[in-house]
């Protein structure tokens, strides 16, 4: 078997944890050995560099007639794991205070700028929605808006647009009700890609849930004008503990919350709480945004 092959398989195995037993055999049947490395792994990035040695050991193997296809399947397999564990680590990055950053509610401000000035101002998700503009603005939008969550170790998030969130390596799609259906948009998206979808209650949110999402946007819980939702009846904050009791998953609050009644929703039960004109439409989006950062981290 090709060597480079053998020693991409090594390096793989340092990111397998030890009790993966049935993974950790497969690499040692492809190696030669029994005796491998022990795993290296640890909380962080290393579901990513081990993701990325699955998928240049697979593209060495295409292109080599000597690899078998149970050697093509371990090494699968072996990727699947660890697009699920990365997916799982998007996750937990799904708390704290999320913005929706749209060309349409910036108060004139460059998306990219306002990203920046809430990124700074402590914001951990950001989520870019964009109804205005062409495919090609979108898309470079998108990538600069990744470039800076990631400067920050924050969540990028894409509003509706599955084959932007699929080019762009988004942490996440966000869908609402109407919009393309989970099972459809899982098809399209990499595997380590998450879902997250927005739900008017428990029905709905049980709903979301079953068909797969990997959180649960809840509300509106009060009254809001913000985009298009003032038709919304107001759930109030006891639908987020309605919600939270009968998942496990993340929940981000969303609709109407300020800095006043911020305390409220966390008390709830929201693992993150999306605002937008509190922080967009502010005469100092990091200060503000700072300002609420501050009102979570005291709360929580």
């Amino acid at each position: 078997m090709n060597d480079l092959l053998i020693s991409m398989c090594t390096d793989i195995s340092r990111f397998v944890p030890d009790d993966e037993t049935d993974l950790k055999i497969g690499l040692g049947n492809i190696i030669g050995t029994e005796n491998l490395l022990k795993s290296e792994i640890s909380q962080g990035e290393e579901p990513e560099k081990g993701l990325n040695l699955c998928n240049a050991a697979l593209a060495l193997s295409d292109f080599d007639q000597s690899v078998g296809e149970r050697t093509k399947e371990c090494i699968q397999k072996i990727k699947d794991y660890f697009s699920l564990q990365l997916r799982l680590l998007y996750r937990r990055k799904m708390t704290g205070i999320y913005i929706i950053v749209d060309p349409e509610a910036t108060n004139n401000v460059d998306v990219c700028e306002m990203t920046k000035m809430s990124l700074e101002g402590g914001v951990k998700v950001v989520q870019y929605r964009d109804k205005l503009n062409d495919r090609e603005p979108f898309l470079d939008n998108c990538y600069r808006i990744k470039d800076l969550c990631y400067q920050y170790d924050a969540a990028f998030v894409v509003n509706d647009a599955v084959d932007v969130a699929m080019l762009t390596s988004a942490d996440f799609l966000h869908v609402g009700q109407s919009d393309m259906p989970v099972k459809e948009a899982r098809r399209i998206l990499k595997p380590f890609q998450g879902i997250g979808r927005s739900n008017g209650g428990t029905s709905e949110s049980s709903e979301s849930e079953e068909f797969g999402v990997d959180y649960l946007a809840v509300g509106a819980i009060y009254a809001t004008s913000t985009m298009g939702k003032s038709a919304r009846s107001p759930l109030g904050p006891s639908m987020i503990t309605k919600v939270k009791s009968q998942s496990g998953l993340p929940i981000v609050a969303i609709g109407g919350i300020t800095i006043d009644n911020l305390p409220d929703v966390i008390q709830a039960g929201a693992d993150s709480v999306c605002m937008v004109s509190a922080i967009t439409m502010s005469k100092d989006p990091e200060s503000s945004a700072r300002q609420l950062v501050n009102v979570w981290e005291s709360s929580i």
